[in-house]
Protein backbone atom coordinates (compact mmCIF):
# COMPACT_ATOMS: atom_id res chain seq x y z
CA UNK A 1 0.00 0.00 0.00
CA UNK A 2 1.23 3.44 -1.16
CA UNK A 3 1.91 5.81 1.92
CA UNK A 4 2.58 2.90 4.81
CA UNK A 5 5.42 2.63 5.92
CA UNK A 6 6.89 -1.10 6.19
CA UNK A 7 8.04 -2.98 9.64
CA UNK A 8 10.34 -4.88 7.25
CA UNK A 9 14.04 -3.74 6.88
CA UNK A 10 16.10 -3.10 4.12
CA UNK A 11 19.63 -3.31 3.38
CA UNK A 12 20.25 -3.68 -0.70
CA UNK A 13 23.41 -3.01 -2.38
CA UNK A 14 22.52 -0.64 -5.79
CA UNK A 15 24.87 0.63 -8.62
CA UNK A 16 24.46 3.59 -11.12
CA UNK A 17 23.58 6.96 -10.75
CA UNK A 18 22.89 8.70 -7.89
CA UNK A 19 19.55 9.70 -8.19
CA UNK A 20 18.72 5.56 -8.36
CA UNK A 21 19.28 2.58 -9.56
CA UNK A 22 16.39 2.57 -12.05
CA UNK A 23 17.91 5.66 -14.02
CA UNK A 24 21.63 4.29 -13.97
CA UNK A 25 23.00 4.47 -17.61
CA UNK A 26 24.57 1.60 -18.67
CA UNK A 27 28.48 0.97 -18.69
CA UNK A 28 30.15 3.00 -21.90
CA UNK A 29 27.09 4.77 -22.12
CA UNK A 30 29.24 7.57 -23.92
CA UNK A 31 29.61 10.31 -21.03
CA UNK A 32 32.64 12.28 -20.68
CA UNK A 33 34.69 11.87 -17.47
CA UNK A 34 33.25 8.78 -16.32
CA UNK A 35 34.77 5.26 -17.02
CA UNK A 36 36.41 2.13 -15.48
CA UNK A 37 36.46 1.71 -11.99
CA UNK A 38 36.29 5.11 -10.82
CA UNK A 39 32.88 5.02 -12.00
CA UNK A 40 32.19 2.32 -10.23
CA UNK A 41 33.21 3.23 -7.16
CA UNK A 42 31.67 6.83 -7.07
CA UNK A 43 28.39 4.90 -7.59
CA UNK A 44 28.09 1.97 -4.93
CA UNK A 45 24.76 3.03 -2.78
CA UNK A 46 23.48 0.77 0.21
CA UNK A 47 19.62 0.85 1.10
CA UNK A 48 19.37 0.69 4.63
CA UNK A 49 16.38 1.22 6.98
CA UNK A 50 17.75 4.24 9.33
CA UNK A 51 15.69 4.15 12.99
CA UNK A 52 14.48 7.66 12.24
CA UNK A 53 14.02 8.16 8.31
CA UNK A 54 12.99 4.71 7.48
CA UNK A 55 14.73 3.58 4.21
CA UNK A 56 17.32 5.39 2.98
CA UNK A 57 20.37 5.52 -0.02
CA UNK A 58 23.99 5.77 1.83
CA UNK A 59 27.21 5.43 -0.02
CA UNK A 60 29.09 2.37 0.61
CA UNK A 61 31.94 4.17 2.43
CA UNK A 62 29.36 5.05 5.24
CA UNK A 63 28.17 1.07 5.91
CA UNK A 64 30.62 -1.21 7.42
CA UNK A 65 29.40 -4.38 7.61
CA UNK A 66 29.90 -6.72 11.12
CA UNK A 67 30.71 -10.00 12.12
CA UNK A 68 30.16 -11.79 14.98
CA UNK A 69 33.28 -14.05 15.77
CA UNK A 70 31.29 -15.83 18.67
CA UNK A 71 28.12 -16.75 17.06
CA UNK A 72 28.46 -16.03 13.44
CA UNK A 73 25.84 -13.17 13.58
CA UNK A 74 25.98 -10.67 10.73
CA UNK A 75 24.97 -7.00 11.71
CA UNK A 76 26.03 -3.31 9.56
CA UNK A 77 26.41 -0.09 10.89
CA UNK A 78 25.96 2.88 9.18
CA UNK A 79 25.58 7.12 9.26
CA UNK A 80 22.18 8.02 7.94
CA UNK A 81 22.97 10.54 4.80
CA UNK A 82 19.66 12.47 5.72
CA UNK A 83 19.47 13.13 9.37
CA UNK A 84 23.25 11.63 10.13
CA UNK A 85 22.47 9.08 12.85
CA UNK A 86 24.75 6.67 13.13
CA UNK A 87 22.94 3.34 13.75
CA UNK A 88 23.42 -0.53 13.79
CA UNK A 89 21.10 -3.42 12.75
CA UNK A 90 20.69 -6.64 12.34
CA UNK A 91 21.30 -8.47 8.63
CA UNK A 92 21.14 -12.09 7.48
CA UNK A 93 24.42 -13.41 6.44
CA UNK A 94 22.76 -13.80 2.42
CA UNK A 95 22.64 -10.06 2.34
CA UNK A 96 26.00 -9.61 4.21
CA UNK A 97 28.26 -11.56 2.16
CA UNK A 98 27.22 -10.07 -1.28
CA UNK A 99 27.79 -6.62 0.67
CA UNK A 100 31.78 -7.61 1.75
CA UNK A 101 32.20 -9.20 -1.73
CA UNK A 102 30.96 -5.98 -3.68
CA UNK A 103 33.90 -4.03 -1.27
CA UNK A 104 31.80 -3.08 1.34
CA UNK A 105 34.24 -2.88 4.84
CA UNK A 106 34.11 -5.59 6.61
CA UNK A 107 34.59 -5.38 10.58
CA UNK A 108 35.25 -8.44 13.29
CA UNK A 109 33.62 -8.03 16.56
CA UNK A 110 33.52 -10.55 20.01
CA UNK A 111 31.04 -10.67 22.94
CA UNK A 112 31.84 -9.35 25.81
CA UNK A 113 33.26 -11.64 27.94
CA UNK A 114 31.48 -11.38 31.62
CA UNK A 115 33.43 -10.07 34.79
CA UNK A 116 34.15 -12.11 37.48
CA UNK A 117 34.39 -9.42 40.00
CA UNK A 118 31.38 -9.09 41.45
CA UNK A 119 31.27 -7.59 45.02
CA UNK A 120 28.30 -5.24 46.18
CA UNK A 121 24.75 -5.69 46.34
CA UNK A 122 23.54 -5.83 43.32
CA UNK A 123 21.62 -2.64 41.69
CA UNK A 124 18.04 -1.95 41.57
CA UNK A 125 15.56 0.27 39.95
CA UNK A 126 15.44 3.00 42.53
CA UNK A 127 19.35 3.06 42.61
CA UNK A 128 19.11 4.09 39.34
CA UNK A 129 16.82 6.41 39.82
CA UNK A 130 18.43 8.33 43.32
CA UNK A 131 21.97 8.02 40.67
CA UNK A 132 19.58 10.12 38.20
CA UNK A 133 18.60 12.63 40.90
CA UNK A 134 21.52 12.91 42.28
CA UNK A 135 23.26 13.89 38.45
CA UNK A 136 20.65 16.63 38.19
CA UNK A 137 22.37 18.61 41.12
CA UNK A 138 24.99 21.05 40.46
CA UNK A 139 27.19 19.58 43.19
CA UNK A 140 27.38 15.84 42.24
CA UNK A 141 30.67 15.36 41.51
CA UNK A 142 32.01 16.62 44.91
CA UNK A 143 28.90 14.68 46.61
CA UNK A 144 30.28 10.93 44.85
CA UNK A 145 34.00 12.27 45.98
CA UNK A 146 33.01 12.06 49.13
CA UNK A 147 31.27 8.25 48.99
CA UNK A 148 33.56 5.83 50.75
CA UNK A 149 34.39 2.13 48.78
CA UNK A 150 32.35 -0.84 50.98
CA UNK A 151 35.59 -2.37 50.57
CA UNK A 152 37.02 0.66 53.17
CA UNK A 153 33.95 1.01 55.75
Amino acid sequence: MRGEQSDQKVFTMTSGHSRGPGRSRPRGSGRPGVSGAGADDRSRWVRVTCPTCGVVRVRSERVVVRNCSDDQSWSYRARCSKCDTTFIDAIPASLAMPAVAAGVAIELWTLPKPSSRRNGLPLHAVDALELHLALLESDWFDQLARVVPLDEQ
